[in-house]
C-alpha cells in the first residue's frame, strides 16, 4: 500500500462558474422595490381570495344548513378559512382584518378543543370580518378598534389560550423551553 498516488480533481472552467464568481447582480434596494411591486400586483387576487374565504365562512355559519351549533367538521372548515385570511391579511397589511381573523382562530380552536359548538361567538367574528374585508365598507380606525375591542371581550369571556402564544423558535435546542413574548 505504500506509494499510492494522490488523485487530482480537475474543475473545468465553464461560463456558469465564471458568472457565479463575478460580483454583480441586483442592488438590494432595487430587489426590495421589485418584490414590493410584485406583491402589490397580487393584491387584487388576494382581495378576491379573502372575500371568497369570508363568503365560505358566512355560508358555514349563516347558510340554510346551519343551526344553533356547529359540528367538528364545520369548526375545522372555519379554522381552515380563517387561517387563509390570517395569511393573506397579514401579508397585504390589513391589520384590523388580521386581528379579527386571529381572534376567530383562537375562539374556534378553543371551542373545538373544549367540545363547545355554539354558533354565536363564531358568527360575531364572521360579521366583523365581513365589515373589515377589503372592498367593503371603509371604516375609520376608531370604528375598527371599537369592533376589535368587542371581539376581545368575546375572547376574554371564553379565556382560551391564543394560538399566537405558542411560537416556535427554530434556533433553540430541542430540549430548551419555548420563548414567550
Amino acid at each position: 500500500m505504500a506509494g499510492k498516488a494522490k488523485k487530482k480533481i480537475f474543475f473545468p472552467k465553464t461560463r456558469l462558474s465564471e458568472l457565479a464568481a463575478r460580483a454583480g447582480g441586483v442592488l438590494r434596494d432595487d430587489a426590495l422595490d421589485g418584490a414590493m411591486k410584485t406583491l402589490e400586483g397580487m393584491r387584487d387576487k388576494a382581495d378576491v381570495q379573502i372575500r371568497g374565504a369570508i363568503a365560505a365562512l358566512e355560508e358555514i355559519v349563516f347558510g340554510r344548513a346551519s343551526g344553533d351549533t356547529l359540528n367538528d367538521e364545520k369548526m375545522l372548515a372555519i379554522l381552515r378559512h380563517a387561517d387563509q385570511i390570517v395569511t393573506l391579511s397579514g401579508t397585504f397589511g390589513y391589520t384590523s382584518l388580521d386581528a379579527a381573523s386571529r381572534s376567530l382562530c383562537d375562539v374556534a380552536d378553543g371551542m373545538l378543543r373544549a367540545g363547545m359548538h355554539d354558533r354565536q361567538p363564531i358568527a360575531v367574528h364572521v360579521q366583523t370580518m365581513h365589515l373589515l374585508a377589503p372592498g367593503n365598507m371603509k371604516l375609520s380606525g376608531e370604528h375598527a378598534e371599537k369592533m376589535l375591542g368587542e371581539l376581545a371581550k368575546v375572547t376574554a369571556h371564553f379565556n382560551f389560550e391564543s394560538l399566537g402564544a405558542n411560537q416556535v423558535n427554530d434556533g433553540a435546542e430541542l430540549g430548551a423551553a419555548p420563548l414567550r413574548n
